[in-house]
């Protein structure tokens, strides 16, 4: 248990702000406070495999205040996306801010603006209870403005952007907990661009969470990008629970911050579903970036695959975990998960653990992990042909990061990554 009495203190007195009033999202509220309370937050320690690599105390030992800024004007802050065939909302410190939605087949709900219905709360399928959930329910503890979206379509699909914004004009840091839940209806098919930005010179925790149900024959394709500042603190936690025939397609891309940790577990609720998790990440200076990536196979006929690569510099550390977990009951699974490095500097730091967890006989199931830098003979290739060291190694880091980022169908969005990843990846000058 992680007992920072101060940060203790601090969320305890946000939630005591934001509980005044007898609500059904007070009630919400008051369940997850009282589990963080109970169990406080997970612990650095050997021994709690799903925290072995991330101390919290980057997190809790911080000085926070509980002043937010009010300001509006995104001008200074870069990485905003805005697209013309998609509709656009912009979450400000974890509160939605002006919801213009003009596709009638994307319906939005939030608190500030209409009143939950025990229903609405219910979907909230991850109000949880226990232990190892302790950051979603700080999530739902202190959130202000949970956001309720459906999708409803069968003759076009839905896009949205979602960007999550963080501003701070002190001089300590804030705490913000955006909540999302999106419901995919039978036969729709939704395009998600979930974006983390934050100004630059702000000081930060953003701890988020995103529930969504992908019904029956419904498509999925979302896209993550993290491009929090250096300074910041991100939390998230994702889980998609997948029915008949329901599809999703992922892929992430994150730059490391002070502490970032991205929780995602994929659910496989009903038989024939397919789940494509690609993730691509990249960390420099001392930043910290934990990816915890789950599938949890509980019917049977359902494919999952994971495929991660990270790109490592100067000091940082990452982190690749997770599990898949072949439930009994769940035959004829077929499962990959692979988590492949390039580490470039001799002080950079990968922690990869990927897992099986086999019940059940008759399915198709691996993984693997790997790291390590450049092969020396594949450079010597290249320089024999007419190229630098310097164009040699980064060509080669640039087509190692092009496969998760050929993922992407979105030509938009493909030369961002471009522009944001491949041309800003480091070269590296080996001492052979």
């Amino acid at each position: 248990m992680n007992t920072n009495k101060d940060f203790l203190k601090h969320i305890n007195n946000i939630y005591t702000t934001l509980n005044q009033n007898e609500s059904v999202i007070s009630q919400l509220r008051e369940k997850n406070m009282n589990s963080v309370n109970k169990y406080g937050l997970p612990t650095h320690r050997k021994g709690n495999e799903e925290w072995k690599y991330s101390n919290l105390n980057r997190m809790t030992d911080l000085n926070y205040s509980e002043n937010k800024s009010t300001e509006t004007n995104l001008k200074n802050i870069n990485n905003i996306i805005n697209m013309d065939d998609f509709e656009v909302i912009n979450i400000i410190n974890g509160q939605l801010f002006e919801n213009k939605i003009n596709n009638q087949n994307i319906k939005i709900k939030n608190l500030s603006s209409t009143t939950l219905t025990i229903n609405d709360t219910n979907k909230f399928n991850s109000t949880l209870d226990g232990e190892n959930e302790e950051i979603a329910q700080l999530n739902t503890a202190l959130c202000e403005d949970p956001i309720l979206i459906e999708i409803d379509n069968k003759n076009s699909v839905s896009k949205l952007i979602v960007n999550i914004i963080n501003i701070n004009i002190s001089n300590d840091y804030i705490i913000n907990s955006p909540k999302l839940f999106i419901e995919i209806h039978e036969d729709a098919e939704f395009e998600l661009i979930e974006n983390h930005v934050g100004e630059k010179s702000s000081l930060y925790t953003s701890n988020s969470m995103i529930e969504i149900l992908v019904n029956k024959n419904s498509k999925l394709s979302h896209y993550r990008f993290l491009e929090d500042n250096d300074e910041s603190i991100h939390l998230n936690t994702t889980r998609i629970k997948l029915m008949e025939n329901a599809h999703v397609e992922s892929n992430a891309f994150s730059k490391g911050t002070k502490l970032s940790r991205y929780d995602l577990k994929i659910i496989t609720a009903s038989e024939n579903s397919y789940s494509e998790l690609n993730g691509l990440y990249f960390t420099s200076k001392k930043q910290h970036l934990d990816n915890y990536i789950n599938i949890d196979h509980i019917a049977p006929h359902c494919t999952s695959r994971i495929n991660y690569k990270g790109i490592l510099n100067d000091e940082s550390h990452a982190i690749f975990g997770g599990t898949v977990l072949v439930r009994e009951g769940a035959i004829k699974t077929d499962s990959l998960q692979s988590d492949k490095n390039l580490v470039l500097s001799p002080k950079a730091e990968i922690d990869s653990k990927p897992s099986l967890y086999i019940f059940v006989d008759d399915i198709l199931a691996g993984h693997g992990a790997t790291a390590g830098n450049i092969d020396e003979n594949t450079v010597y290739y290249m320089q024999s042909r007419g190229l630098s060291l310097e164009l040699a190694s980064k060509m080669l880091i640039s087509g190692f990061a092009m496969e998760i980022i050929d993922k992407v169908q979105n030509q938009t969005l493909f030369d961002s990554l471009l522009e944001n990843y491949v041309n800003k990846l480091p070269s590296y000058t080996f001492d052979f």
